[in-house]
């Protein structure tokens, strides 16, 4: 059954959809005193953001074409005044339109436009926004990958602004993504997380989806019990919104999977009246579908005039998963009566249908076999026609023959098929094992580049180099490396610097940095890309005391690996970033301010942080420094240097710090 579809008016399966406008000015404001505002006002930036709350509020009372005005006005003096975030927010709004009209190649072009606006202003608000957006439409779509792309991307900014909307709204989607492509724990995983904000918000819509999201995941798990039960609790808040009769719905096939055949009818009778007096087509073709399932293996009659009547609503809507079950259903019921011919035909139907949705055409080979399908197929139905005409010829001459000849006949439909069905069911598993392939492909490609570059070496086939104008950038080595790695066994070798560089890899999770390369026992981390940040010196400094803090404590409680000691150096200044080669990708920063981070680590001492001046200059309010004077450095002569030692005692961490320091 078609996943449940939500927001106003065009509702996305089990998605939330942010229509809330950024900064929320004059939300309850009435249309006509906007109107008035902007009339009386003089052509400032109070002026846009005037324009694009009036296009907010077109947009919530379905006024779409105003909206779409508003919003071109708001962007054309945008543009004159040279205001980037009034430009960013009416091309969201402007897309927002488009997008209740179902243009998503124009929603494309305006919310990604509107993306790259709020990415160079650096408005983290407005990328969590954006960015959640265009993963429902990717989602609806059916690019399940790059719509979880945008979804962690708006979860991680939703999470540092800690936000509780748009951190449910990206949690929510999530979970709906990976239900679709039945990875099911991951699915209750981000559901599961949404229920720390429920108590909080108090949202029904968030809470609906959250319940009705769930059950699906346990009804496609094969557990009805839990499924009814999350359905229910959906039930209360849905009674008097238009997803009420599709909420009765889903209960009256669980209930039907446990053998109550009773409490199912009565739950789809109650469905279909809602649906029918909300005059809903889509929840009335739904619950029709259902009515027939139940009804199939007792009740033929009432089997078919259900899946009848939901044929009929179906083809004028032309929502093909719904028409493509009916035939499958009508199919079985007509086997079981023994009619074959009818039974081949809606199977024919059933199968062309769903070859239509899933697309079964990826590669020569699938291709290949689907024309080959097609064409036996075709050749079947000619020898069937042939046999057909050769019975009635011989009816009148040898009844017994007519008889044993019709029901070799039937036999013969009945092995077509099965053949077919298996057929079908191989071409379907081999597509499936492209998909498994892809998503391993695109997983293996995000572990080697920021998540950001991978997404635009997908989309582009190539990725830009870009000049960062503040990075911070960390190097680290081990001490005595080389005189250990000639006394260890290489096994024991690896085992010990993959034991300390997995831990580095979730330090830099952890403080939202990018590794960049290890060569040997170095190790290369810098912070401040590919998303600009103005903390990321101090963030840097963090996850140095970290690394230095887990050496320490392996080094007395872990017995199992060698211990090392080790040297950290960090400089901050502007980089430039890319992707070099062509079958290896790497991601590689280059620049003097690299070369300046290797010699701070160079002319660090064993257990110490070491950091250049303009590290020092960021990061003094947060931390004791020790200064170490001047100290020659090759090629770039006497540079400052100072000993990171701990944290100041005049620092206080703030409301947005998201985790302490180990010293």
């Amino acid at each position: 059954m078609t996943r449940r579809k939500y927001a106003i008016p065009l509702r996305l399966p089990y998605m939330v959809l942010l229509l809330v406008w950024g900064t929320g000015f004059c939300q309850d404001k009435e249309i006509d005193s906007l109107a008035q505002i902007i009339t009386r006002g003089k052509k400032d930036t109070s002026l846009v953001v005037a324009m694009n709350a009036l296009s907010v509020r077109l947009l919530q009372n379905e006024r779409l074409a105003e909206a779409v005005a508003y919003a071109d006005k708001a962007q054309a003096v945008s543009a004159e005044l040279k205001y980037p975030r009034g430009q960013a927010y009416a091309l969201k709004n402007r897309g927002m339109a488009e997008y209740y009209r179902g243009n998503y190649k124009a929603v494309l072009n305006d919310w990604t436009e509107s993306l790259q606006i709020f990415e160079t202003i650096g408005d983290t608000l407005g990328i969590a926004n954006i960015a959640n957006n265009l993963g429902a439409v990717f989602y609806a779509q059916g690019s399940h990958d790059k719509a979880l792309g945008y979804y962690f991307k708006s979860l991680r900014i939703s999470e540092k602004l800690k936000d509780p909307v748009r951190i449910t709204s990206a949690l929510v989607n999530i979970g709906g993504v990976y239900a679709q492509m039945q990875d099911f724990d991951k699915a209750l995983n981000f559901y599961t997380q949404v229920e720390d904000y429920l108590q909080k918000l108090k949202d029904p819509l968030i809470q609906s989806t959250y319940l009705m999201g769930i059950g699906e995941v346990y009804s496609q798990k094969g557990d009805p019990v839990n499924a009814i039960k999350y359905y229910k609790e959906a039930l209360a808040i849905n009674k008097t919104t238009q997803d009420y009769a599709h909420n009765l719905t889903m209960i009256g096939r669980e209930e039907f999977k446990l053998g109550n055949r009773t409490e199912a009818i009565g739950y789809l009778d109650s469905a279909y009246a809602t649906a029918r007096n909300s005059d809903i087509s889509l929840d009335q073709v739904q619950t029709l579908l259902a009515m027939g399932d139940v009804y199939r293996d007792n009740n033929a009659k009432m089997a078919l005039n259900s899946y009848r009547q939901a044929e009929s609503l179906a083809v004028r809507m032309e929502t093909n998963e719904e028409l493509r079950d009916i035939y499958d259903g009508m199919s079985k019921v007509y086997m079981s009566q023994g009619d074959f011919k009818s039974a081949y035909e809606y199977q024919q139907r059933y199968i062309d249908l769903n070859n239509k949705i899933f697309n079964i055409q990826k590669d020569d080979k699938i291709r290949g076999l689907q024309f080959s399908f097609d064409l036996e197929k075709k050749e079947d139905q000619i020898g069937l026609l042939e046999k057909e005409a050769e019975i009635t010829r011989l009816q009148g001459k040898r009844q017994q023959s007519a008889i044993y000849l019709s029901g070799l006949i039937s036999m013969v439909v009945l092995l077509l098929a099965i053949g077919f069905f298996y057929r079908y069911r191989y071409a379907k598993r081999s597509n499936e094992l492209l998909s498994a392939e892809k998503n391993r492909s695109d997983s293996l490609l995000r572990n080697i580049l920021p998540e950001a570059t991978a997404q635009e070496l997908r989309q582009n086939g190539r990725v830009k180099a870009k000049r960062f104008d503040s990075v911070t950038v960390l190097f680290a080595d081990f001490k005595g490396f080389t005189e250990f790695s000639a006394a260890l066994s290489p096994e024991d070798l690896v085992k010990s610097v993959d034991h300390y560089f997995s831990a580095f890899d979730e330090i830099l999770d952890k403080y939202d940095l990018e590794k960049i390369k290890t060569i040997g026992d170095a190790y290369m981390c810098a912070g401040g890309l590919p998303y600009p940040s103005e903390d990321h010196a101090v963030r840097m400094v963090k996850a140095a005391f970290d690394m230095a803090e887990f050496m320490k404590s392996e080094a007395e409680s872990n017995q199992d690996i060698m211990h090392f000691e080790i040297r950290i150096g960090i400089n901050t200044g502007p980089v430039v970033a890319g992707v070099v080669g062509v079958k290896k990708f790497a991601y590689d920063i280059w620049g003097d301010t690299v070369n300046v981070a290797a010699r701070m680590e160079s002319m660090s001492r064993p257990g110490s942080i070491n950091v250049s001046e303009s590290t020092y200059k960021l990061i003094r309010d947060h931390f004791e420094c020790e200064k170490r004077g001047e100290i020659f450095v090759k090629n770039k002569g006497m540079m400052n240097m100072y000993f990171v030692n701990g944290i100041a005692n005049t620092y206080r961490p703030s409301s947005m710090d998201t985790s302490s320091m180990k010293l």
